[in-house]
């Protein structure tokens, strides 16, 4: 049903009911798990959250503070970092179909550069996703942690080499080789505008950083985008409205659905034993499957709470390394996913042949997976 666009909440519903009577779950069996998945802490978390950040981000952009934070770094920046910077900043905002946001803007600038239409592509889905190893806003990574019980910090620490990689991989071989030209730069007070547009993203990861609930962190970024945009109070329950975004909380609720109907029925253990007995390794619980599972759906939350439920109730333990595997095999799954979204509306829009991106976006993503593979399979096996 992902596949055939059903929303995804929608399909893990009906994927989970399926599932347990597949393994012959009763009619009090489904209500009961309906009744544990509302009432439990983690869910009224993972909704507040997942419903905060695209809040944040329609705060940023109706405050005009992402332009604010362009404007400046245009004005510091050579032309063809611009082109890495555009997307980067619209990305610090995961939102589905977002890449149709900051599109137009690198087209402008890239058309001054002669840049060809496969390389805007490229730029436009590299940079947009890199923020998916290290930022605490990333919802996937959040809902991921949440249910694992691990520190996402621990996550983001891990994910750091592959993160490096990722960046120097893009800038050399996407952006340096771009010719640039001088410009004029802008304003005087263009530091000014920079800092004014990132204080609400620094105040949510600092206050997240040290201690604040991600919740109240979000809450104060947003409070403070609406304060420093000057957003009048008549307008505030319109950013609400328009940032809302019910097929995410839709696809929380759905996941979670499905994670305790497989704890219910104890389909994690069933599957995980008969797997390991037929020679099946740990580590593919972690790497494998949410690989598959990220393919398939091309939507990252979705295959790692699918992939993070199946091993949460199976192994008694695990430890941050293997968390950042799965988390990782699900974006970078999805990032080439055929069915991406992001990767559909960018080659739309710039008019690329799909071929052709695929032929760069494919090697690259294989080169960053054997990092962060690397990195938790040395972590896994000797510390």
């Amino acid at each position: 049903m992902v596949v055939k666009h059903v929303n995804y909440g929608l399909a893990l519903f009906l994927g989970a009911i399926v599932l347990g009577i597949l393994f012959g779950i009763d009619l009090n069996g489904i209500l009961s798990t309906l009744l544990m998945t509302a009432s439990d802490q983690i869910t009224y978390e993972l909704v507040l959250a997942v419903s905060l950040i695209p809040i944040f981000a329609q705060a940023m952009i109706e405050s005009k503070l992402i332009d604010e934070i362009i404007d400046g770094l245009k004005a510091m920046l050579s032309q063809r970092a611009v082109l890495a910077i555009i997307p980067s900043v619209f990305g610090l905002f995961p939102m589905m179909g977002g890449a149709l946001i900051s599109a137009p803007l690198i087209d402008g600038e890239a058309e001054k550069l002669k840049v060809d239409s496969e390389k805007r592509s490229l730029i436009n889905l590299w940079f947009r996703h890199m923020w998916f190893f290290v930022s605490p806003l990333v919802t996937t990574l959040i809902v991921v942690c949440r249910i694992t019980n691990m520190n996402i910090y621990d996550i983001i620490v891990i994910d750091i080499p592959a993160f490096i990689v990722y960046v120097v991989l893009g800038y050399f071989l996407l952006i340096k080789p771009i010719k640039s030209y001088d410009v004029k730069k802008g304003e005087d007070n263009f530091f000014y505008k920079f800092v004014k547009g990132i204080v609400p993203v620094a105040l949510t990861i600092v206050s997240n950083i040290l201690g604040l609930h991600l919740i109240f962190s979000l809450l104060l970024g947003i409070s403070s985008a609406i304060l420093l945009g000057k957003i009048k109070p008549s307008n505030v329950m319109n950013v609400v409205k328009k940032g809302f975004r019910w097929p995410l909380v839709a696809s929380v609720l759905g996941a979670l659905y499905f994670r305790n109907i497989i704890r219910y029925m104890h389909v994690d253990s069933f599957i995980v034993e008969n797997a390991i007995s037929f020679g099946f390794p740990t580590i593919a619980f972690f790497s494998l499957i949410p690989l598959i599972f990220g393919f398939i759906t091309a939507e990252p939350q979705t295959s790692a709470i699918m992939s993070a439920s199946l091993v949460t109730g199976a192994f008694e333990k695990f430890i941050p390394a293997q968390v950042a595997l799965l988390y990782m095999s699900s974006f970078l799954a999805y990032f080439t996913s055929p069915l991406h979204l992001c990767l559909i509306l960018t080659v739309s829009f710039f008019k690329s042949k799909i071929r052709e991106v695929f032929k760069w976006l494919v090697p690259s993503s294989l080169l960053i997976y054997f990092v962060q593979f690397a990195v938790c399979y040395i972590l896994i096996e000797y510390f």
